[in-house]
């Protein structure tokens, strides 16, 4: 998955790896652990380049970047560097050192959170295994992977969770079948076919597993794209599948660079990001929920489904759709009574 091409940035790890997860309202993970400030694995949409992890440290970050590079940062087009942790796994014994059993009992920690716990690198140094099998040891947690690594489908891997199944349930993040757009998008990421394969050869090992469908990007609501997505991560054998529409955090036209200019999705991106069309989002957002309900209803699996909706994007004319709420998370910021600020949803709380 071109490793190969990776710089590699090393900064000082975090006083704590296992920290409280922000995925608490995404009913994923009360804890998390990560063990890169970046992956490598380079995809434009990515959330965690423009983190507070990064931002906290991004002046240190810049200065060895420029060094190692000879250009300025970008921290939306990092797509050939890795950005390390120095002794994060010393890091980690240490802070396990200081705690003593249960600590984790009852609960979720997601591995990793704001990183892929399965690119290259780590792969490559064995801090994957390691972090793993510490965590195992020394902790209760539950532990909840999340990849866009097939790699966790290869035998190897099949057997570490096999010999730990009641502490893991793996996921693989897929939100479209094409290989080709995932080329561009999800720039060294396994291509989403092997990821299909992969958490099928998880599945019939036996192994827990979730389903990740996100994000999804208007394209699949194209033909039967979206319910040929659903069945392919098998919905029965998945604990839960989580979906979620595409959401602009300041990366948009990074994404958008993908694309053709004039292209369907080129002018999309710029109507919605660029001219402002709430509108836009809100109806595709709107008509994702609609075919993963339909398609989760009809087919038994409506209990699993957890659809992440940044509410304050919908308009008052699509929010009569979501009625019920049914496999609904809302994830904007709420007023101080818990209620949504959209009033419109609001009202259907």
């Amino acid at each position: 998955m071109g490793s190969n091409r990776i710089t590699n940035i090393e900064i000082d790890s975090d006083k704590n790896v296992i920290q409280e997860s922000t995925w608490g309202k995404k009913e994923l993970a009360e804890y998390k652990v990560d063990l890169l400030k970046l992956c490598g694995f380079g995809c434009t949409y990515c959330s965690s380049n423009g983190g507070m992890h990064i931002s906290m440290q991004l002046q240190t970050i810049s200065d060895a970047f420029t060094e190692a590079k000879g250009k300025k940062f970008d921290r939306y087009d990092v797509g050939d560097i890795v950005i390390t942790l120095k002794g994060v796994l010393d890091t980690l014994q240490r802070q396990l050192d200081d705690r003593r059993r249960p600590w984790g009992k009852g609960k979720t920690l997601a591995f990793c959170q704001l990183t892929d716990g399965f690119s290259p690198h780590l792969l490559r140094t064995g801090t994957t295994r390691r972090a793993l099998e510490m965590l195992i040891d020394r902790t209760e947690f539950r532990i909840r992977v999340l990849t866009k690594s097939a790699i966790v489908g290869r035998p190897e891997w099949i057997r570490f969770f096999s010999d730990h199944a009641d502490r893991f349930v793996v996921g693989l993040s897929i939100g479209s079948l094409n290989d080709i757009w995932a080329r561009c998008v999800e720039r060294l990421t396994s291509v989403p076919t092997s990821r299909v394969k992969a958490l099928h050869a998880l599945q019939d090992a036996g192994i827990p597993t979730y389903g990740m469908l996100c994000p999804m990007f208007p394209e699949v609501l194209d033909g039967d794209h979206i319910e040929r997505l659903m069945e392919a991560i098998r919905p029965d054998l998945c604990e839960h599948v989580w979906a979620e529409p595409f959401n602009d955090r300041d990366n948009w036209e990074y994404v958008r660079k993908c694309y053709f200019e004039g292209s369907t999705m080129w002018n999309w991106m710029t109507d919605v990001y660029e001219n402002g069309r709430q509108d836009l989002w809100s109806d595709y957002a709107t008509a994702l929920y609609q075919r993963l309900k339909s398609k989760a209803a009809s087919d038994g699996w409506m209990k699993k489904l957890r659809y992440l909706l940044y509410e304050d994007g919908i308009v008052a004319s699509d929010a009569a759709a979501f009625e019920g709420l049914d496999g609904v998370l809302l994830q904007s910021k709420p007023r101080l009574d818990g209620r949504s600020r959209n009033k419109a949803i609001a009202a259907l709380q």
